[in-house]
């Protein structure tokens, strides 16, 4: 079986992209064939493309990336057991799978979340790559819990904003820093208060935090561990630990990484029941030019949520 798909022949700018015919590889016992109804632009996309990862994650040239997707079951391995032919469902493709800037594209069961019909497809196109590692940073890391403090940096992003929302549905009290242009965003998605990171500095003006999440690194990184209180937790998406700070200040520092049970299901229903909300700035059509003017576009504005790509 063959699709059409957009794919890249070399790292590159966003020229790389083309749209070309390729070859389905055979599904594995617990892997989903979908057909591909959406996906998003995320950071991570566009250092896949750049070749930011090649040491670590070489890419089999042509290669079809996207990791958001949300799409209709068409076929399943012989082992999955939790989903049926027919179902749409939502995750996050590996880097080295089948991606997801395709007509078709191939899930493991395990990293699937199904999508109600009360869902709209835009947003559980753009809700993996935001949702997992924002919960997996608070709970699984962090160990959030009600009454506890949390500061997140980059509010405004996509992992900050879906943070923001899962940390105040737990009952936390949350701090997020932002630029002015987004910070009336923040406070109606349930941060109680935004820092102007343009004109406030964060480490003078909050103190005795129990967690941080990092997603800007460099000097905002080095600076959090100074309103933590002993014991506390630092999580970076973006920086290895930094054990010399975390002994001075004496807290935990992470960096997100690590296996931890699949959260989509319950952030999925977090949206549909209205008490998480995705803001998508623009959208385009998931096919060479689209995916090549998106990451353009991503790359080029202040982008508040996220960017999506739809069929």
């Amino acid at each position: 079986m063959k699709t059409s798909a957009v794919v890249i022949e070399k790292y590159g700018d966003s020229s790389v992209f083309n749209d070309q015919i390729v070859d389905i590889p055979e599904l594995k016992s617990k892997q989903l064939l979908l057909k591909v109804a959406g996906s998003s632009v995320a950071p991570f996309d566009i250092s896949v493309r750049e070749g930011v990862f090649k040491d670590d994650l070489s890419l089999d040239m042509p290669a079809i990336t996207g990791t958001d997707v949300v799409g209709t079951i068409v076929n399943k391995g012989a082992a999955v057991d939790q989903f049926e032919i027919g179902d749409v469902v939502c995750g996050m493709v590996g880097v080295k799978g089948f991606g997801a800037y395709s007509d078709y594209a191939i899930l493991g069961q395990s990293k699937a979340a199904k999508v109600p019909k009360s869902m709209a497809i835009q947003d559980a196109a753009v809700l993996p790559m935001t949702a997992i590692p924002a919960y997996n940073t608070l709970f699984d890391l962090g160990k959030l819990v009600s009454g506890k403090k949390v500061l997140i940096h980059g509010g405004a992003g996509g992992v900050g904003s879906m943070a923001i929302q899962l940390a105040k549905n737990a009952g936390a009290e949350v701090y997020t820093t932002a630029s002015p242009r987004s910070i009336e965003d923040l406070k109606k998605l349930g941060a109680d208060k935004v820092l102007d990171y343009h004109t406030e500095k964060f480490e003078e003006v909050l103190s005795n935090l129990d967690l941080v999440v990092d997603t800007v690194g460099h000097d905002t990184y080095k600076h959090s561990f100074e309103v933590l209180k002993p014991g506390g937790r630092l999580v970076s998406l973006v920086e290895s630990p930094d054990e010399e700070l975390a002994e001075k200040y004496s807290v935990h520092a992470m960096y997100l990484s690590g296996k931890f049970d699949n959260p989509l299901s319950k952030v999925v229903k977090l949206v549909s029941e209205g008490k998480v909300k995705l803001h998508i700035q623009k959208e385009f059509p998931l096919n060479a030019h689209g995916v090549k003017d998106a990451q353009d576009y991503y790359e080029n504005n202040h982008v508040f949520g996220k960017v999506a790509l739809i069929k």
